[in-house]
């Protein structure tokens, strides 16, 4: 046995889908056993007394503080070897923490470890669906051997995380701190493994607005993170290849091709767009494969909207970074 395992759920206004999230860990079996610790971050919506409820142990604190600061709320009041982090938004699937104490028992040169998310997100709309398997798809793009980390299903060593001093504080809201922690694990040579078979089923709803934004927010931090903070290495993240570049500068290259569009013309923003989505049929395929033909139909046009939103939030990360706002600036916008 690799030793207790603590999970650790930071939640802000989470009355949705905390008791589901809660029962889908409480409901697990792991030989070493293990706790759960729900970090109720300031909420406002009685996400707290759910939670507590469901059976959970709840720290409640009086300042939000966002993610990072939350979870490491959390790691301090945990007995275990393993911490385990899932967020409140996220179902975990009958024998994750099994595998999570298998995993951490059979490679004790391993720090951490990284899961996904199932196939279909627990709402079927045609944007949460998207959204999810563009996740999906590009976390199962890369390595076994990785060197970010992921808050929403993931697990590291007590002691690791201890001595780097957990998730950094200095980013708002629930940022760039879990890929940042990644790239310190590595940084000091200690070992992460991405595993497919790790997983929760994802609970966020998306609208298109949200959609969207979330998009262009993670763009914004993206760009920063990669330019302030990425180390040199061989394990790049999956959504970091060289496809997702190339969409991103076709997104932008198409902007003045637009306007001819709007007024009469747009041949070349339609060899445009084709060329986008002849780049990325594998990726449509995939989502075929899993879950049919509409989710593809619908699925072409959205990702083209997004990289368009990535490709803003981009430039506009550059632009922030110019401007001298890092990754500890609360704007979200550059």
């Amino acid at each position: 046995m690799a030793g207790k395992l603590s999970v650790i759920m930071p939640a802000h206004n989470e009355r949705a889908t905390i008791e589901a999230a809660v029962k889908s860990v409480l409901g697990q079996e792991c030989r070493g056993g293990f706790e759960l610790i729900v970090v109720d971050d300031a909420s406002t919506d009685g996400t707290a007394e759910l939670a507590a409820q469901a059976g959970a142990q709840v720290v409640r604190l009086e300042k939000n503080l966002g993610a990072g600061g939350a979870r490491n709320r959390g790691a301090q009041k945990a007995a275990g070897e393993i911490l385990v982090f899932v967020d409140s938004d996220v179902f975990l699937e009958p024998g994750s923490l099994a595998r999570v104490d298998e995993f951490f028992e059979q490679h004790p040169e391993t720090a951490a470890v990284v899961g996904n998310y199932t196939a279909m997100p627990e709402d079927r709309g045609a944007c949460t669906v998207y959204h999810n398997f563009f996740t999906l798809y590009h976390h199962e793009l890369s390595e076994p051997e990785i060197e970010w980390f992921w808050g929403a299903v993931s697990a590291v060593r007590k002691q690791a995380f201890d001595g780097l001093g957990g998730f950094s504080e200095e980013y708002p809201g629930a940022s760039a701190e879990d890929i940042e922690l990644g790239y310190r694990l590595s940084e000091v040579g200690l070992k992460i493994n991405f595993r497919a078979d790790l997983r929760g089923v994802h609970a966020r709803k998306f609208s298109f607005g949200s959609m969207l934004y979330n998009d262009y927010h993670k763009a914004v931090l993206g760009l920063k993170l990669y330019w302030l903070r990425k180390p040199r290495g061989k394990h790049p993240h999956g959504f970091s290849n060289p496809l997702n570049g190339f969409n991103v500068a076709l997104a932008a290259v198409s902007w003045p091709f637009l306007f001819s569009f709007l007024f009469g013309g747009g041949f070349f923003y339609l060899v445009l767009l084709a060329v986008f989505a002849a780049a990325n049929y594998n990726f449509y395929r995939y989502i075929h494969e899993r879950s049919g033909g509409f989710y593809t139909a619908v699925a072409i046009p959205l990702h083209w909207l997004c990289f368009n939103a990535i490709a803003a939030g981009t430039i506009a990360g550059v632009a922030g970074l110019t401007a001298g706002k890092g990754l500890e600036s609360p704007s979200r916008w550059f």
